[in-house]
């Protein structure tokens, strides 16, 4: 390489890793208090051609930017926490059935569809998040969600992950829990604001998924309350978004979220950003 291009591209180089730096370091509240719309990646991948909640989506999605990723999980047999959204393994994976009929040992063995790996187990994938300053939604199936949060907890990553939950009593286990972490609640009819904010020990920690077609006046009410709104683009918008990116626009600008998640958030984010 030319000596003088060299020279030019070090103060580059520096900047970024000043900036990459500096996102590494932050807390989710923090960066969702800067205003700006995050979007995360639907299963872990920055398109649906990638296979979901894996290794390889968490590779592809770092070298295309991005660093907030929406995962699932799973728990085996005896009581191991998997990268998995659905029950069963047939559709993702070489295996079959549920993936509570199967023990640790055969899961660590069994190959993920589309890729060279296994199923990747949670505690693997939050040390490669934790190591590479990744921001993650947590949307936990049906695993405890303390044996999920202690090992958020281990990893060092509490500040840096949002819990989903969609019923009150998800919700009311995550409030009972003594690690300090953004709790999202499902919110569909106005008088489920209050409810959520009483029975939360920390409103600060509390956000608010509202569905994509949901009442705008549930937007303004969650703005009002200053709770940060998590919506997702997923199915029509983002096949209308992929041929007209002013859909995205527009289905922004008229709800103002904190967060968005989508199967094409390389393509969101580059319209929003």
């Amino acid at each position: 390489m030319n000596k003088n291009k060299l020279i030019l591209r070090i103060p580059f180089i520096s900047l970024f890793c000043l900036l990459l730096t500096g996102l590494q370091a932050q807390s989710l509240r923090a960066l969702l208090e800067e205003g700006k719309t995050l979007v995360f990646a639907h299963r872990g991948a920055v398109n649906p051609e990638i296979p979901e909640n894996s290794m390889k989506g968490m590779k592809q999605a770092l070298d295309s930017g991005m660093y907030m990723l929406e995962i699932d999980i799973m728990e085996s047999q005896d009581g191991i926490l998997y990268l998995l959204h659905d029950r069963t393994l047939d559709r993702t994976t070489f295996g079959t059935g549920n993936i509570s009929d199967w023990s640790s040992k055969d899961l660590d063995n069994l190959g993920l569809k589309g890729t060279e790996e296994q199923l990747p187990r949670f505690a693997d994938f939050l040390a490669e998040a934790a190591q590479n300053g990744l921001f993650l939604m947590l949307d936990v199936k049906n695993a405890p969600l303390d044996k999920v949060l202690n090992l958020v907890e281990a990893a060092d990553m509490l500040d840096r992950i949002l819990l989903l939950t969609f019923s009150l009593e998800r919700a009311q286990e995550a409030f009972a829990l003594n690690h300090r972490f953004l709790v999202s609640v499902l919110v569909k009819e106005e008088e489920e604001f209050d409810e959520y904010l009483c029975k939360s020990n920390d409103p600060y920690q509390l956000a608010v998924y509202l569905n994509k077609d949901a009442d705008l006046m549930l937007y303004d009410r969650a703005k009002k309350l200053g709770l940060p709104i998590i919506t997702d683009v997923m199915g029509n918008i983002d096949r209308q978004g992929m041929d007209d990116p002013t859909i995205y626009r527009e289905f922004v600008q008229k709800r103002n979220p904190d967060i968005v998640v989508s199967d094409y958030p390389v393509i969101l984010k580059h319209v929003l950003h």
